[in-house]
C-alpha cells in the first residue's frame, strides 16, 4: 500500500527537525513526532487554510519580506486570555529561524 501524503508531510516534517514520525499507537497524545528537545510537534495536512488565515499570512510575510524581516500572524480570540493566542509563521521562516538539524556523516 501506497503512503498517504499526511505521513509523508509528517515524516518530512519530523526529520527536518532531528527526529522521526511517531507512529499511530494510541500512546502518543496528540504529538506527531517522537520527543524533541524543545518542541511537540503536531501537522495537519488539509486541502485548504482558512482564506482569512492565508490572507491575513500573506500579507505580513509581504511585508515582512520587503524590510528582511519574518512575519508573524499572531490571532486570538475574543474573551480569551492573551496566552491562548495563536502564532503563525510560515514554515520556510520557522527553519530559518531555528535551522535543521546537522546531518550525521557516516
Amino acid at each position: 500500500m501506497s503512503d498517504k501524503g499526511w505521513k509523508k508531510f509528517e515524516r518530512r516534517v519530523s526529520r527536518d527537525h532531528g527526529v522521526e514520525r511517531q507512529p499511530v499507537t494510541g500512546e502518543r497524545d496528540g504529538s506527531d513526532a517522537q520527543e524533541h528537545p524543545v518542541f511537540c510537534f503536531q501537522m495537519k495536512l488539509r486541502k485548504a487554510i482558512p482564506k482569512c488565515i492565508r490572507e491575513w499570512s500573506d500579507s505580513i510575510h509581504r511585508s515582512a519580506t520587503k524590510t528582511g524581516k519574518c512575519g508573524v500572524l499572531i490571532i486570538k480570540e475574543p474573551g480569551k486570555r492573551d496566552e491562548n493566542a495563536l502564532v503563525i509563521v510560515r514554515y520556510g521562516d520557522w527553519v530559518d529561524l531555528h535551522g535543521t538539524p546537522p546531518t550525521e556523516e557516516t
